[in-house]
């Protein structure tokens, strides 16, 4: 019987401990840089918002890009040392953006190069990190470790990164890109006092093309991996990605509240995620973890019905409230589930075919998102989506032979325990 909190049994492992500390330090860098960033870019291109989307095109399509190329990097040096890679660079390529400031070189072409670059690491990091976790935690504090993370995000990197950011960059943006530079120092400082993790087994006979064949073979023939990364596909390109902006508009030109209310919408959502968080962190593992995680996501989903009867903004706030938490419950199940059931030497493979299939579609479901409601309306466009989305979710709920995975755990966890 476990006599601690998960969450505080955690920070008893010093591996674990040292990932979370310099990840949430590097998050709170992110927040400030979010901030900081977009009014250069503003400031650089005289507030042209065109300008402003390419920049932020420009980040994330490397990002969607190379991620199968990453999870293929991944599988076959350690991950450890990836992390250290990723954020070295990053830190010289920030430190390299205050000094174009600082001389008063910087030009938007510079910008976009910087914008690119930092898209190609991000491609490595996200499968890198996930693959790391199994390997310095034990399989029983998975899903503390996997929600300490989505807490220091929504805690460090999206409410007090971007509130403090905000009054920093008010007064200098390149003092404000230094402290994000500062941050991914203190994270590779952190990364650098962990002990070495060795290399995945790897033959090497096979090119990176077949590796990354290997690893989006696993997720075809693993049912409950595609099914899921299809469904949250939808959930994430058409309700869970335009939530903000399409609910920013809604407030502001349906319900007619003042701009402030906006910030209140992305504090709600934080707040809830950190509360989500830190629920997370404590749970066991549930027996039946797809049903239990779908039944998160689902809730998370037709929470956005409510858009379509509001009538004032402490209503519509509801759907943030609750789909934040909802999504990181269910995330937390998911990727403690890929940890334990994807076999050591696929799983940086298998994270960024994750990645590159939830992500993929999501530019093009803000854009269409958009599009939908400028016809029908933010309200319609919400209760079917939301309807539509839940669809694909229900059948996996209810389907036994997805749900399959669990029933063999279960069976091989009672033969071990008899």
């Amino acid at each position: 019987m476990r006599k601690r909190l998960a969450l505080v049994e955690l920070f008893h492992h010093r591996e674990p401990s040292l990932l979370v500390v310099g990840q949430a330090v590097s998050n709170f860098g992110d927040g400030i840089s979010l901030v900081a960033l977009t009014l250069l870019v503003l400031e650089t291109t005289h507030a042209s918002v065109t300008d402003l989307s390419w920049y932020a095109a420009a980040r994330m399509t490397p990002l969607v890009v190379f991620l199968l190329l990453g999870g293929a990097i991944v599988d076959r040096f350690s991950r450890r040392t990836l992390l250290l890679l990723s954020d070295g660079v990053r830190a010289v390529l920030t430190g390299a953006l205050v000094l174009l400031i600082a001389t008063g070189s910087l030009h938007y072409f510079e910008l976009l190069i910087f914008a690119v670059l930092f898209g190609c690491f991000d491609a490595i990091f996200y499968p890198a990190i996930s693959a790391l976790t199994p390997e310095i935690v034990p399989e029983e504090l998975l899903p503390a470790m996997n929600a300490v993370r989505p807490l220091a995000n929504n805690l460090m990197g999206s409410t007090l990164g971007p509130a403090i950011g905000g009054l920093i960059a008010a007064f200098s943006t390149s003092l404000a890109i230094g402290i994000d530079c500062a941050t991914f120092v203190v994270s590779f400082t952190t990364l650098s006092l962990m002990h070495p993790t060795p290399r995945p087994d790897h033959d090497g006979k096979s090119t990176m093309l077949e590796d990354i064949r290997e690893g989006v073979r696993y997720v075809r023939r693993t049912r409950w991996l595609w099914t899921t990364l299809l469904a949250v596909t939808l959930v994430n390109a058409f309700v869970f990605t335009p939530m903000f902006v399409l609910l920013s508009y809604f407030v502001l030109h349906n319900l007619h509240d003042a701009k402030f209310y906006v910030g209140f919408l992305s504090a709600a959502g934080g707040v809830g995620g950190v509360i989500g968080a830190l629920v997370a962190a404590n749970l066991v593992a549930p027996k039946r973890r797809i049903r239990v995680m779908w039944t998160y996501w689902t809730i998370g989903t037709l929470s956005a019905l409510v858009v379509g009867v509001a009538a004032n903004f402490w209503e519509v706030v509801f759907f943030p409230i609750v789909a934040s938490p909802m999504m990181i419950l269910g995330n937390v199940i998911w990727e403690s589930m890929m940890q334990a059931e994807v076999p050591r030497e696929l799983l940086g493979r298998a994270s960024s075919v994750d990645w590159f299939v939830s992500l993929g579609i999501s530019p093009l479901g803000l854009v269409v998102a958009g599009e939908i409601s400028n016809y029908v309306g933010v309200r319609t466009y919400f209760v079917f989506a939301s309807i539509i989305c839940a669809v694909p979710g229900l059948y996996i709920l209810s389907s036994r032979r997805i749900n399959k995975v669990d029933e063999i755990r279960r069976a091989r966890n009672a033969d071990v325990n008899s």
